[in-house]
């Protein structure tokens, strides 16, 4: 669907009749009210969203009726510790997964999204209705304008994303870099190719550059330039530019003006989608530094600066990202996203600001599924004066051990499933 296609079948749900799923609607559809609420009033109001969502699930699927029994888990007076024992590990959603975990009255016309593939694994798939595409167009509008710290103007700006046009219908990142493009008017190109779609293997080994698009988006003299890739791809483009003898640097230049490449005022560079299978990556503080030689940027005065870097941390499994604040590597959540960290010795949710331990994240304002996973990852968190109270920072992924270990210890919902297929 294109977006004006999302935001009008959205509105049409059903599901809207239900006060928990209306008030999650008029909550975001105001989003931009949210990032003023401070992070106090903000708390408050995740868990007053956390206990209606359980509500709202008890009474939409027996299997979470069920659940809660067993778990005596009693909505009206839940905590985010038993939100942690609900979360699944992401390795439950691969194929067909997150099918028992879906509502009754589940509506389609919807799109799937799914993982990458790069792990060899069947992917994660995840099902958005239409209801719930309209929400995650919305609130990661919002939360990158928020932190990019400047309003996407209708029609104002190109973009370039390094990915093919096929991954939009794939990817949730794609996605909704996507939608959020269209429905703002700002032309996106499409700077790879799918090539051999019929043969074995990931999107990710098919791609090939578009050297037409890639053109275009050089020359172009429209500002902001918004380049959006995987870390990968900024530093295998620069490693291109700084390994250019002075001839080829020359003709490179004359032809398109690059290097370097100058993104112009309010121009940035936005990655996200993690290695994608390369090992030998530079430290992501690395990848800027060096990337600073050949991105140019200006700033809203029109000033010369350093190019703007913002990385999105943004799975399958979860409707809304978190992303960098600009100028920083500090990850900020959406408002109403409960997001927290566990103590990965007993899998205790941890009550502080600053910590480091097991990500979980708990997203109240989904409505086809309990979306409340751990995507096995290590994050370490600070305070902050932002919106939220506090920043988060990528650490490492789990060990193959330690997600095993997670999996058999931290999963009150993983345990019950597993009791119950066993016909108890």
């Amino acid at each position: 669907m294109r977006a004006e296609e999302i935001l009008r079948e959205g509105p049409k749900s059903e599901l809207l009749k239900d006060p928990h799923v209306r008030k999650v609607w008029d909550l975001v559809m105001n989003g931009e009210n949210l990032f003023a609420m401070g992070a106090d009033r903000l708390a408050s109001l995740r868990m007053e969203l956390m206990r209606s969502s359980l509500d709202f699930f008890r009474r939409g699927s027996d299997h979470y009726a069920d659940l809660f029994d067993r778990l005596d888990i009693v909505p009206s007076r839940a905590t985010v510790q038993d939100v942690a024992r609900l979360a699944i590990p992401s390795d439950m959603l691969r194929g067909e997964g997150q099918k028992p975990l879906t509502i009754r009255d589940l509506e389609p016309g919807g799109e799937t999204f799914q993982s990458s593939g790069t792990t060899g694994k069947d992917p994660v798939r995840i099902y958005r209705s239409p209801l719930d595409l309209a929400l995650m167009l919305k609130a990661n509008t919002d939360l990158f304008e928020h932190l990019y710290g400047w309003v996407l103007k209708d029609g104002e700006g190109i973009a370039l994303f390094m990915a093919a046009p096929e991954l939009r219908y794939k990817l949730s990142f794609v996605a909704f870099v996507h939608l959020t493009l269209e429905n703002k008017g700002i032309e996106l190109l499409y700077g790879m190719d799918l090539e051999n779609k019929d043969q074995a293997g990931t999107p990710w080994q098919k791609l090939t550059p578009n050297r037409d698009n890639l053109m275009r988006f050089l020359k172009s003299k429209k500002e902001p330039k918004l380049f959006f890739t995987a870390p990968a791809g900024v530093h295998l483009l620069g490693k291109r530019f700084d390994d250019m003898g002075a001839l080829k640097r020359a003709m490179a230049k004359a032809m398109t003006g690059a290097p370097p490449i100058r993104l112009g005022k309010g121009g940035m560079v936005v990655t996200g989608g993690g290695s994608k299978g390369f090992v030998d990556l530079p430290p992501y503080a690395q990848i800027v530094s060096d990337a600073r030689r050949n991105f140019k940027a200006k700033d809203r005065s029109g000033r010369e600066a350093p190019v703007p870097f913002m990385d999105v941390l943004g799975m399958t499994e979860t409707l809304t990202a978190l992303i960098d604040r600009e100028g920083a590597m500090d990850k900020a959540p959406y408002p109403l996203a409960e997001v927290f960290l566990m103590d990965p010795t007993n899998f205790d949710v941890i009550d502080s600001p600053s910590c480091e331990g097991v990500l979980g994240i708990f997203n109240p304002f989904v409505t086809s599924w309990l979306e409340c996973f751990y995507p096995g990852d290590i994050m370490s968190s600070k305070p902050s004066s932002n919106y939220y109270g506090r920043e988060f920072v990528f650490q490492r992924r789990l060990t193959v051990q330690e997600g095993w270990e997670m999996q058999r210890a931290c999963g009150g919902t993983l345990e019950e499933m597993m009791v119950k297929g066993g016909g108890a």
